[in-house]
C-alpha cells in the first residue's frame, strides 16, 4: 500500500508523494524554505559567527604555534574585524581581545601599531573575568 499525499511542497509547489506528512519534495526546496523564514535575529547571529570565524582563521594563520607580533597593516589586509570578540582577557600590561581560542592585544613599537597575537592558554581560563569588578 502506497501512501500519497496530496499536499503540495511549501517551497516550490509541486505535488508530494510519500509520507502524507510530508512538507517538501526534497532537501533543496526544505533548505531553501527554512532559509527564507529565519528570523532577523538568526541572520544577525549568523553574520556576526562568519565573522568571528574569519577573524579567528586569520589569527590562526598569522600566528601557528603560541605567539607572534605582526604589524596591524597586515591584520587589515587580511580584513580582519577588530569590533568583533568574544571574551575579554586583562593583563598588568595588556588587554586582550578574544576570538574562541586565539586573541590579539594593540601595542606600538617605536610608534608603529602592532598586534601581539597569542593562543589561548590554560591559565588564562582559571583567572575568569567578573564585569562587574573594577
Amino acid at each position: 500500500m502506497d501512501n500519497f499525499s496530496s499536499n503540495a511542497c511549501l517551497n516550490c509547489g509541486k505535488g508530494l508523494a510519500g509520507r502524507m506528512d510530508k512538507k517538501f519534495c526534497d532537501a533543496y526546496c526544505r533548505n531553501s524554505y527554512n532559509n527564507q523564514h529565519k528570523s532577523e535575529d538568526e541572520r544577525y547571529i549568523k553574520e556576526i559567527n562568519v565573522i568571528l570565524r574569519k577573524n579567528r582563521r586569520i589569527l590562526k594563520t598569522l600566528c601557528p604555534i603560541g605567539k607572534a607580533t605582526v604589524r596591524k597593516e597586515v591584520l587589515d589586509e587580511m580584513g580582519y574585524n577588530y569590533q568583533f570578540f568574544n571574551s575579554l582577557f586583562k593583563t598588568d600590561t595588556a588587554l586582550y581581545y578574544l576570538v574562541y581560542d586565539y586573541g590579539i592585544a594593540p601595542i606600538k613599537e617605536k610608534g608603529v601599531p602592532k598586534a601581539l597575537i597569542v593562543q589561548r592558554q590554560s591559565y588564562m581560563d582559571e583567572l575568569g573575568f567578573e564585569i562587574w569588578k573594577k
